[in-house]
């Protein structure tokens, strides 16, 4: 039975590594062989993460199935950004790569700015999806005070990247996914 499913999985790996683009497959090459993510600005001085910059091209032009792909296979680096690139996109296999993690649990350094912390990849997952919800409230507090005229200039900027950020995916896609990954958690 575990011969089965060892060559079953070999060929599943096998032909889903067949279906990965040339491009992709390039791209992804440098975080390979990373076992640590970064957020996308680190350090005390919040110089732009190379590591992030390298994933974010090679999520531009990834398809949901080879980020899945990455979500399960990748090296560290690629699981943890590919994970959350599946939640950005609203594409519910997220859900099933969290079940995974769950299941097959491992710790990944992560640094966002100049903090390093070493979390368990799930602990991740839902630090980023409740960062986004953060997000949201955030938005909603700035955008009361620039109806209200008291925003500064600095304040209108990062409105604007707030607003961007928050375009990708909805406060209910948020509370969906949060719901579900406590419905994952409390199954243990």
């Amino acid at each position: 039975m575990k011969l089965k499913i060892f060559i079953l999985s070999f060929f599943q790996i096998c032909f889903l590594q067949a279906q990965l683009s040339h491009k992709v497959k390039e791209l992804a090459k440098p975080l390979d062989s990373i076992s640590y993510a970064e957020s996308s600005n680190i350090g005390i001085a919040g110089e732009k993460s190379i590591v992030y910059d390298y994933f974010k091209k090679l999520s531009a032009i990834a398809t949901n199935d080879e980020l899945y792909y990455f979500a399960r296979n990748g090296s560290n680096s690629l699981k943890f950004y590919s994970s959350t690139e599946l939640f950005e996109r609203k594409d519910n296999r997220f859900l099933e790569i969290y079940k995974y993690h769950s299941e097959n649990p491992f710790t990944i350094r992560y640094q966002s700015g100049c903090v390093i912390s070493r979390s368990n990849i799930t602990q991740l997952l839902k630090s980023h999806i409740s960062s986004k919800k953060y997000l949201f409230t955030i938005r909603n507090e700035f955008r009361a005070e620039l109806k209200n005229n008291t925003l500064s200039t600095n304040m209108k900027k990062a409105l604007k990247q707030i607003e961007k950020d928050c375009k990708k995916i909805s406060m209910k896609s948020i509370e969906f996914y949060l719901a579900e990954i406590e419905k994952i958690d409390s199954e243990k």
